[in-house]
């Protein structure tokens, strides 16, 4: 191991806190500064207190709902020297999603692979093997690329490449995972029951992404959601956020909440630490940038020490879709509803349909379709008791392109009503409205606002394209010496397992470099 390093991290997403706390284990001092009073980033809390009941209160997880790869998080613990089953309690989703639709068709994804595709028999018995065979091309894509994608930077499969041989194993998985087919494409030649396309359809959507323009080698998700499992963490997904950064103060990591950080300083082509909002200068040997990657470019380094990445090229990546939120606390028990229920549309696919107004209009949908979290439906202290807790998602386009004419200070408004309404209407919860006893809302510049994402994307990047999906704004800076990137906007990508992944890629980097510095 290299001399003790100081490190500063700007952001205490979980990528930021994988980051601080591998470093801080291996002996180097590391100070984290979040701009919010609340560590987690996306993954966070919001807890409301119920009007006539005092000192109860409903809580939501406003971020990530569900917990897959848990493989990695073992991995993270174990590295900052716990272990993750003493410090959380995981419960293993059994649905993990329900979905319904207007005519009253519910199909369910299960923990048990027999299970799902006995569902998919009674649904359309003609594509039970066509979803089996789509699954096991996800497997396929794990088998030959998951491990060596997402746990590597690009920059290490090149420089750690194992020679010709090996370097030419790599340059032909593109070819062998299938990253030149449309998703789409790949879903519709293996299933032809149009609500079983809108189900797989709907995983494209978890990396931003629209799935007429995604790659084929997305089928991985699926496959790594029913293989590997989807988990809830009891007392709330925002438990994790806790438990990490708890380990980072035990690795030795120095938390600092509440304060932002207005710059990160550069001397000539290199890093030389952070300035924060109140004007004090803390000096770095490496700086890990945890805020959004492309916010990061425009607001806290100066131009003049970006010419590589300007403006105008920072405005072609897709920022992804994005998201209308409303947290609904209920008096009354709402059974019906599964832990993750999607209400789906008559029309998902079509021409005016979710999809297509989000990605391709700029829109939002008139029928969207509507994902309802209900925690309390597995922990019943995430609400008083008789009552519930749910978090409602809708899509929305970002703050980009044609999504930019979207006045929100109105448009929420009316949106808020659309989706109670339907939720009343079509999907079997008449009398809601009235059961409402307390609400919040965000809509996309609150995620702008509230965690620099870029044009209010949920992913920071979307999955768009062939190349997008998997090669996105690289954990290095090629020209800016002592600058490295973790989180969803970077190499490998969104989702609680991946960004956790970014911060072991960025460790690793770091020590790398530490190593080869005299």
């Amino acid at each position: 191991m290299s001399e003790s390093k100081r490190v500063i991290v700007v952001g205490g997403g979980v990528g930021g806190l994988a980051a601080a706390i591998r470093l801080g284990a291996n002996g180097h001092r590391v100070t984290l500064v979040e701009r919010n009073d609340t560590l987690g980033g996306k993954l966070n809390r919001r807890a409301l207190p119920h009007p006539n009941r005092p000192g109860e209160h409903f809580t939501f997880d406003t971020g990530p709902s569900l917990l897959t790869l848990p493989f990695v998080f073992e991995q993270l613990f174990h590295s900052g020297g716990a272990e993750l089953q003493e410090r959380l309690d995981l419960v293993r989703l059994d649905p993990i999603s329900r979905f319904t639709w207007p005519d009253g068709t519910t199909f369910e994804l299960c923990r048990d692979r027999v299970d799902t595709l006995e569902n998919v028999r009674r649904l359309s018995p003609s594509d039970v093997d066509g979803f089996a065979a789509f699954l096991d091309r996800g497997k396929r894509v794990w088998d030959l690329a998951g491990e060596l994608f997402l746990s590597h930077a690009p920059e290490q499969l090149i420089h750690n490449g194992g020679g010709p041989r090996q370097g030419l194993a790599m340059a032909t998985v593109p070819f062998r995972i299938g990253m030149f087919q449309r998703y789409a494409k790949l879903v519709d030649r293996h299933v032809r029951h149009e609500k079983l396309r809108a189900v797989l359809y709907q995983y494209a959507t978890y990396s931003g992404a629209s799935p007429w323009k995604a790659p084929g080698t997305l089928c991985v998700i699926p496959h790594a959601e029913m293989h590997f499992g989807g988990w809830y963490v009891r007392g709330g997904m925002y438990r994790l956020a806790e438990a990490l950064a708890d380990l980072a103060r035990e690795n030795g990591v120095e938390i600092v909440t509440g304060v932002s950080v207005s710059r990160i300083d550069v001397d000539a082509s290199a890093v030389t630490g952070v300035t924060l909002s109140d004007g004090q200068h803390l000096d770095a040997d490496l700086v890990v940038c945890n805020a959004d990657t492309i916010s990061a470019f425009r607001e806290l380094i100066d131009p003049d020490h970006r010419p590589h990445r300007p403006d105008a090229k920072l405005d072609k990546l897709d920022p992804g879709g994005s998201g209308m939120v409303l947290l609904l606390g209920v008096d009354g028990e709402l059974p019906q509803i599964a832990h993750h229920h999607k209400f789906m549309p008559a029309d998902y696919l079509g021409e005016g349909g979710d999809l297509r107004a989000m990605f391709d209009l700029g829109t939002t949908p008139d029928d969207p379709c509507i994902y309802v979290c209900r925690s309390s439906a597995t922990d019943p202290t995430q609400a008083p008791a008789g009552c519930e807790n749910l978090f409602v998602l809708v899509s929305a386009p970002a703050i980009h392109g044609k999504g930019a004419s979207i006045d929100w200070s109105t448009h929420g408004d009316a949106y808020r009503e659309r989706v109670l309404d339907l939720l009343e209407r079509r999907c079997g919860l008449e009398g809601l409205r009235q059961k409402i006893v307390v609400e919040d809302r965000w809509t996309p510049p609150d995620l702008r606002d509230r965690y620099r994402a870029n044009a209010g994307g949920i992913y920071g990047v979307g999955g768009n394209g062939r190349i997008q999906a998997f090669l996105r704004p690289p954990n290095r800076d090629k020209r800016l010496k002592n600058l490295l990137f973790a989180g969803g906007a970077t190499h490998p990508g969104g989702g609680l397992p991946l960004v956790a992944l970014s911060g072991k890629i960025v460790s690793e980097l770091a020590e790398a470099d530490f190593a080869a510095t005299p």
